[in-house]
């Protein structure tokens, strides 16, 4: 799409270069550009616009659409939750931007708000899709009910809510899908959730290389102690993809290359990684 195709504030986001700072605190003021609701439909089109998304990272160009997502986020569009998990739908297989979907997505889902809410659950209802698309959606409703501890915060509530009756599904859930909505819960401190989860892994529906198995999520809830629970030692085969990642940073830098094969094992890992930084970085608020 040409320069020109974009609204004048929105066409200035192709000059503005590298993402530097990944926490939404830090993330460039783009109300400050004179960006306004009036361009969410041209931010759209920018955060979804294939050509961009074929540029290198040394492009500033490049960067657009990282910009796009994140001025979206900021407006509280909720008519960009679609577009963007779309988006993602398109991108599952190219490392580089899957990364920084997977890392800013939820951010993203979780500034918009309640709004938010009826769209991921469809996407998390939604049995077609990929796990990992599922999982982007999962986590935008555990990043929204994570800005607030107050149990009688209404968004909060309706989040766990969602939570709680897609893991009813489990029978039907993918194991993966089931994995993350039990690690939400138990990260949001649901213990009412314990009787349904241990449901689920007693059923063998739970892929317990994300979380853990139920004793480990009961250690999370808080049921048990560690003393009772001594950690297990990690897949060999995961353990290798956890020592790859671990020479990476853990904030996506760049855009990379489409993956052939992408490795489930890595992306597990990569997820896995993910979700440890981020619960270890709420327990530091």
């Amino acid at each position: 799409m040409a320069i020109s195709d974009y609204s004048e504030p929105v066409a200035h986001l192709l000059t503005q270069g590298e993402c530097l700072r990944r926490d939404v605190q830090s993330w460039l003021d783009y109300q400050s550009l004179g960006i306004r609701n009036a361009d969410i439909p041209s931010l759209i089109q920018m955060a979804t616009d294939h050509d961009l998304y074929e540029l290198e990272s040394e492009a500033s160009e490049g960067w657009a659409p990282v910009h796009a997502w994140r001025a979206l986020g900021q407006l509280r569009a909720e008519t960009a939750v679609d577009p963007l998990l779309q988006q993602a739908i398109e991108y599952y297989d190219h490392e580089g931007w899957w990364d920084w979907m997977a890392t800013e997505f939820p951010k993203v889902f979780a500034l918009i708000g309640d709004k938010t809410l009826p769209h991921l659950a469809a996407w998390v209802r939604d049995k077609t899709q990929s796990e990992w698309v599922q999982v982007l959606a999962i986590e935008g409703i555990e990043t929204l009910a994570g800005q607030s501890s107050d149990p009688s915060d209404s968004t909060r509530r309706s989040c766990i809510e969602i939570l709680l009756e897609e893991l009813t599904q489990f029978p039907d859930n993918d194991p993966v899908v089931n994995a993350f909505l039990i690690g939400a819960l138990a990260e949001l401190e649901v213990i009412e959730a314990a009787p349904l989860m241990e449901q689920a892994f007693t059923a063998g529906t739970v892929d317990e290389m994300l979380y853990g198995d139920w004793n480990e999520i009961q250690v999370r809830l808080g049921l048990k102690s560690r003393a009772e629970v001594p950690r297990k030692p990690i897949n060999p085969q995961f353990r290798q993809a956890l020592k790859a990642l671990e020479r990476l940073s853990s904030v996506p830098t760049g855009f990379g290359k489409p993956s052939v094969e992408s490795s489930k094992s890595n992306r597990k890992a990569k997820q896995k990684q993910k979700s440890e930084s981020r619960r270890k970085n709420r327990k530091k608020k």
